[in-house]
């Protein structure tokens, strides 16, 4: 029973992703994506102070070593700052869907740096799962391109950028990733570590609106009332709720069960795709979907 309880929260945390990449899409086209990267965390962390709060009975870790507490930082500072920064931009640039597509590299990116640094030998059902990722995503963004192929427009050319984007901030992920498993050995609760990368995370958002002069206008923008509240909600369903969600799906479930579930987004958003923002969903792109998703599964479920 809880195995299927499991499961049925790491879909539903693969759902909180794909609403956000929604939301943030849409309140960075009104009000830019840095902004929206910016304020989201200023909701996140409160939430999260509360959440420890009712989890732990305290607000914020303690007794922990220094390297802990770097470990997880430097976690929540790629993680939450430089990726978000990256991703964000890719939801405004290239879209929803296409940015998460490329985003199922990420956890293809983390086995390689195993594999590097750890000395991880990767089995050949491994490889094909990496092939079949990195195929699936080469497959949808050449049929993106292909649908302005031999059109030189300002539009064809946001979305190659917004591409580019999206594989930095897949990157970045994989290494923020790798930090909080380092941090996580400690036997720190997860709550613990995601506090503590939030933390980071906005402290880093923060050195970088004081430095680019932002500050204020980033939430002066947020007077843009729909903006602000879709960028509530994705702050309150990601790093709140999927973090949550993720956690208890990872306490009752295998987490190569739990992980190929999370990286289901691309799918969930076919249908929204189509339905909702009336976007052509062509043969290629759901095939590459199809298999770029099925690419990960296969690496995370041996």
């Amino acid at each position: 029973m809880h195995i299927m309880l499991g499961q049925i929260f790491a879909l539903l945390t693969a759902a909180c992703w794909a609403h956000n990449s929604i939301v943030y899409s849409e309140a960075g086209k009104r009000v830019g994506s840095r902004a929206v990267t910016h304020v989201r965390l200023w909701i996140a962390l409160p939430a999260m102070l509360a959440v420890h709060f009712i989890v732990l009975g305290r607000f914020f870790p303690a007794g922990f070593q220094f390297s802990v507490y770097l470990y997880l930082l430097l976690s929540g500072f790629f993680g939450f700052f430089i990726a978000d920064l990256l991703i964000f931009k890719a939801f405004v640039d290239a879209g929803p869907r296409e940015t998460l597509v490329i985003m199922t590299l990420s956890p293809i990116f983390a086995a390689l740096f195993s594999w590097v640094v750890l000395g991880e030998v990767l089995s050949p059902l491994q490889i094909l799962g990496i092939l079949a990722t990195v195929g699936g995503v080469i497959w949808v963004i050449l049929e993106e391109g292909a649908r302005g192929r031999g059109v030189k427009s300002p539009e064809a050319s946001r979305k190659r950028v917004g591409a580019l984007f999206a594989l930095g901030g897949a990157f970045t992920q994989a290494l923020g990733m790798m930090l909080a498993k380092a941090g996580l050995v400690s036997g720190l609760h997860p709550v613990s570590a995601n506090l503590l990368r939030l933390a980071a995370g906005l402290a880093g958002l923060i050195l970088y609106a004081l430095i680019r002069g932002s500050f204020v206008r980033d939430f002066a923008a947020m007077k843009d009332r729909t903006a602000l509240g879709l960028t509530a909600s994705g702050a309150l369903i990601g790093p709140v709720l999927g973090i949550v969600l993720s956690l208890y799906a990872l306490s009752w479930a295998p987490v190569g069960i739990v992980t190929a579930l999370m990286q289901t987004s691309p799918i969930l958003l076919l249908p929204l795709d189509h339905y909702v923002f009336k976007k052509r969903v062509t043969p290629g792109a759901l095939a590459g979907t199809l298999v770029a998703v099925g690419g990960t599964i296969l690496l995370f479920s041996l």
